[in-house]
Parts: C-alpha cells; sequence; structure tokens
C-alpha cells in the first residue's frame, strides 16, 4: 500500500509541478537542440557507464544536455525531477525509469510539450512511447543456464538451483531467471526456490542467508537477475564458508561482478552494454527530434518500437564464453 500511495502522490505532483513550472521551450537553444536525461540509480555501477554513453554521445551530436537527473530508485523522485526537465524547455527526454507503472503520467506531460521519450532499459509499464531500448533479457538467462550446464552441472550431486529475482516491476528484468529456468529445468534440475531482491546487494544477502539455512550444500547453483544480488549472495556464500562449492551467476557485467569472478566468489555474469544502450538513446532521440521515424527489432505488445541490445557470457575466467 505505501508503494501505490507514493505514487499516486507522484502522480498528483506531475500535474501540480507541470502548471507552476516554466513554459515548455522558454529554455530551448535556438542553436540546437537541449535533451533531458533521468536515470534509475547512479548508485548502481550499472547505470554509471549508461549515463557516460548518453553524455559521451549528446557532445558528439552537439546536443545540450541538461544535468543528469537521478531518481535515486525513488518513484516520487523520478517524477518531479522529470517534470522539472520537461518545463525546462527540452526537445527530447531519455529515461531509465525506476517506476515503469509510471510512465504513462511522463507521457502525459511528454505529449503536452510536444516532445519525443526514449525508454532506455527497465521498461515502459504499457506506456506508448517513441523508442524502447532493452537487453535481450530472456536470451541472456538461457546462456547463463547453459553455461551453468556446460562447466560445472556434471561437478554436483544436487539438482537444486535457486533464483533471486529482480523487483516485480521491471518487466523484462525478471524475464532474465525465466531463460536460465527454461534451459536447466530441460536437463532435470528443479527451482527449488525464487525470491524477489529487488535489485538489493543488501536484501539478495539475506534471502541467500535464508537458502542456505534452508538447503546448506545442497545446490548446484544460484542464479541473479543482476550483479548487485549476485554480490550479495556470494558474500553470504563466502561468509559461510561455501566459495566454490555453489557457484554463482550474475546478469550485468559490472565491474564489481567481474572483480569477484576473478577472486573466484562468482563464477560469471552475462554482460550488457549500459554504455552502448545510453548512446543508443541519445542517437534514437536525435533522429526522433528531427522528425526522423524510427524502426526498431521488434514491436512490443503495447506498440513501441524496440531496439535490442546484445548480450554475451562471461564465465569463470573472465572471457566471454564462446557456444558451439
Amino acid at each position: 500500500m505505501k508503494k501505490f500511495a507514493s505514487l499516486a502522490l507522484a502522480a498528483a505532483m506531475v500535474f501540480s509541478l507541470a502548471a507552476c513550472g516554466t513554459t515548455p521551450n522558454e529554455n530551448k537553444d535556438d542553436d540546437g537542440l537541449t535533451f533531458g536525461w533521468s536515470v534509475y540509480d547512479l548508485s548502481n555501477p550499472f547505470f554509471i557507464p549508461m549515463d557516460q554513453g548518453v553524455q559521451a554521445k549528446c557532445a558528439e551530436l552537439g546536443v545540450t544536455l541538461l544535468p543528469t537527473h537521478d531518481e535515486k530508485g525513488d518513484a516520487t523522485e523520478m517524477i518531479t525531477g522529470v517534470t522539472a526537465l520537461i518545463n525546462q524547455g527540452i526537445d527530447a527526454l531519455v529515461i531509465s525509469p525506476y517506476s515503469p507503472e509510471s510512465m504513462s503520467s511522463v507521457m502525459a506531460l511528454a505529449d503536452d510539450a510536444g516532445i519525443p521519450v526514449i525508454v532506455v532499459d527497465i521498461g515502459t509499464g504499457g506506456a506508448n512511447v517513441d523508442a524502447f531500448i532493452r537487453s535481450d533479457m530472456y536470451g541472456g538467462g538461457k546462456l547463463a543456464g547453459q553455461y551453468f550446464l556446460d562447466t560445472a552441472a556434471e561437478s554436483t550431486a544436487s539438482k537444486n538451483v535457486a533464483i533471486i529475482k529482480c523487483e516485480t516491476s521491471a518487466t523484462y528484468a525478471i524475464t532474465r531467471g525465466e531463460g536460465f529456468k527454461d534451459v536447466v529445468t530441460e536437463k532435470d534440475f528443479t527451482v527449488v526456490d525464487e525470491q524477489h531482491g529487488d535489485s538489493s546487494k543488501d536484501k539478495a544477502y539475506s534471502i541467500m542467508v535464508d537458502y542456505l539455512a534452508k538447503y546448506g550444500q545442497d545446490l548446484a547453483a544460484v542464479f541473479c537477475e543482476n550483479d548487485q544480488m549476485a554480490l550479495g549472495a556470494a558474500a553470504a556464500i563466502d561468509e559461510a564458508g561455501f566459495t566454490g562449492k555453489i557457484p554463482v551467476y550474475g546478469f550485468d557485467g559490472n565491474d564489481d561482478a567481474l572483480a569477484a569472478i576473478a577472486e573466484g566468489k562468482m563464477s560469471g555474469t552475462v554482460a550488457q552494454d549500459p554504455y552502448g544502450m545510453g548512446s543508443l538513446g541519445v542517437e534514437l532521440a536525435y533522429k526522433a527530434a528531427s522528425g526522423e521515424t524510427l524502426q526498431g527489432d521488434e514491436v512490443d505488445a503495447d506498440g513501441n518500437q524496440t531496439f535490442l541490445a546484445p548480450v554475451k557470457m562471461i564465465g569463470s575466467d573472465g572471457k566471454e564464453v564462446s557456444f558451439n
């Protein structure tokens, strides 16, 4: 109930702030385009290179970029910050939304201002946006499952695996675990537990402590739907003295996860390209703001042009895995 109350407050603030904000486009640079950029949470290492990609592509294209708005993993902060960006007269909004379910409110503001919106990662919440960029989440989960089967499945007597999932609002990210599950269950492994770690290292640590209390070493593998949670799970496993006995796989390819792989605390991760995704977000925003029609790799169920970013499996040696 607390989350829904927060979202209701955020939605109300959208319209009150829009009413008292600056007139759209009064701050527009007549000599070029000005973009706004709002990002999920810059305390999460995944979004730092995404921010860098946005900034670099804006510089390359000669686009004026307003200061990055950090949503700090908060729905109300997302709405108020995006409202402020739009009220400064931007020509396009690039956003990686903490709260996809609030995107309909964002689109109402953007439509009133007549500006395109490009969503990078996370999800659109069913809103109609100008373009949506996402990695092949399900396919990446399948890569992790196949890598486990190829490298570690025969070294354990256990047929149990566990998954630590992202927040339920991360519509596409939670398909990572589905991909992993579909691959390993075909080979007679059983997913004995799935809990939502909500992309939190600390929460994943607590979940992994719970898993270890329930199953001990009777786990063949743990798949976490992002690297932050994998690091939390790996810390719990290490604390229990089971490092190297229960492989942990993550998703994102963050530097801290690669360091954990080098230390033998994680067994692999599915690497995304957040820098490239941020860069592509600006490129598509530039085209849309210039009147070009965007054509994605596929159209999602809500009619959004969707652009798929590639992923790759990084193995226990820290190198990209080549599957035959």
